[in-house]
Parts: C-alpha cells; sequence; structure tokens
C-alpha cells in the first residue's frame, strides 16, 4: 500500500468513526510534498459523495467564531486571494512572529532602512488588500524562503477567488495545510489605525519598495 493510500484509508476510517468530520490537513502534511495534491483530490472527492450529517445550527454558529473562518472571509472580501489565511499560517509553522517577518524581508529585499513601509505593504497582504498582480517576484521569492513556501505557491494563492487557475500551477492547498489554526504566541501585536489607514505611495514620493509591492517587476 502507498503512502497516499494509507493516509487516505486512515482519514476515511477516522471521518467513519463519527464524532465530527476530521480536519484533513494534519493527514495532507504527512504525505510527501509529490503526493499532497493527490491526496487533497482524493479527500475532497470522498466528501462530495460522503452522506450529509444532520444540520446543527449551534456548531454551524461555533465554526464562523473560529480564526480560520474569519481569515477566509477576510478573503472573500478582499483582493489578496488566500493570502489572508495562508500567510499567518505558514508564519506560524515557520514559528515566526509577523515583526520576524517583516524585517527578514526588508533586509533580504536590500531596503532594510525602509521596513516600515515593508511592514506596512505585508499587513495589506494579510488583511487582503494589497492585489497580487502588482507584487513582484522578487517579493514572492524572498517571502517564500522565509516562510517554507514557493514563489509559485504564493503567487497562485494570491490570485483573488473566483479567477481561473493556471492549469499548472502547484496547488495552494498543501501548503495552506500546515497548520491547522494560527498560534497566537506568533500572531504578533494587532496592527494600529496608522497601519490601516496609511497609504505609503500616495502620502510620499513613490521609491523601490513601492515599485517592489505594486510596480510587478522582476
Amino acid at each position: 500500500m502507498s503512502d497516499l493510500d494509507r493516509l487516505l484509508s486512515e482519514y476515511l476510517a477516522a471521518h467513519e468513526a463519527g464524532g465530527g468530520p476530521p480536519d484533513p490537513r494534519p493527514f495532507v502534511d504527512r504525505a510527501s510534498p509529490e503526493e499532497r495534491p493527490a491526496l487533497a483530490r482524493a479527500i475532497d472527492e470522498y466528501l462530495a459523495a460522503a452522506p450529509r450529517r444532520p444540520w446543527d445550527p449551534a456548531a454551524f454558529e461555533a465554526a464562523l467564531q473560529t480564526p480560520l473562518m474569519r481569515e477566509i472571509a477576510t478573503s472573500v472580501r478582499g483582493a489578496s486571494g488566500l493570502w489572508p489565511a495562508l500567510l499567518p499560517r505558514l508564519r506560524n509553522a515557520a514559528q515566526l512572529r509577523r515583526q520576524e517577518v517583516v524585517a527578514r524581508l526588508a533586509g533580504e529585499l536590500g531596503v532594510a532602512d525602509r521596513e516600515a513601509k515593508v511592514r506596512e505593504y505585508y499587513h495589506r497582504m494579510e488583511q487582503g488588500l494589497l492585489d497580487q498582480d502588482g507584487v513582484s517576484d522578487t517579493v514572492l521569492e524572498k517571502l517564500a524562503s522565509i516562510v517554507g513556501s514557493s514563489l509559485e505557491a504564493l503567487r497562485e494563492a494570491g490570485r483573488a477567488l473566483g479567477e481561473a487557475a493556471s492549469p499548472d500551477a502547484p496547488a495552494a492547498g498543501p501548503v495552506f495545510a500546515r497548520s491547522a489554526l494560527t498560534d497566537e504566541a506568533y500572531a504578533g501585536a494587532p496592527p494600529d489605525a496608522a497601519e490601516l489607514a496609511l497609504e505609503p505611495e500616495e502620502e510620499e514620493a513613490r521609491d523601490e519598495v513601492d515599485e517592489l509591492f505594486t510596480g510587478r517587476q522582476p
């Protein structure tokens, strides 16, 4: 039996055991990187065909209040695709606080002296406020190396929900599956009002940081 078949069998057994559907992400995370997309598809196909459980309004309402569902809601409303849900979980898996990611990203981009502006743009990525079309490959490549992902996965995850995905693009799901819940220890301090309101490209002359995050240069 292949690892894929074994993990799928374990998931099916856990699902049939009752007590609520198990989270498929830990099972997908245990698969090899090459088999994760196939395992995720197999679980999706099983869940699509599985008999529906009785409606539980209280459980549904509780689920809507989880960090995951709040991040998905932000993704749906925003322009950054799954970044609001994916990026915090990648940080959590890498055991990095938001400020640590920002500091390393600014350094990797060679703009450590403008870390505050990098922080503003990274905040927009996590809040669904930055169009991925403008973010350069350089930014995504450096960010991916920090949080343990790939440029291609971050680019695909950042596509606004509803955009057609490239058939050759890697699925973002296996990367997203690294962690089921964001560990608050790595969440970082919540952004203040100044961060939420700041529009750096409008308040000061455009510079290299603006071009990296909104100019889609290499």
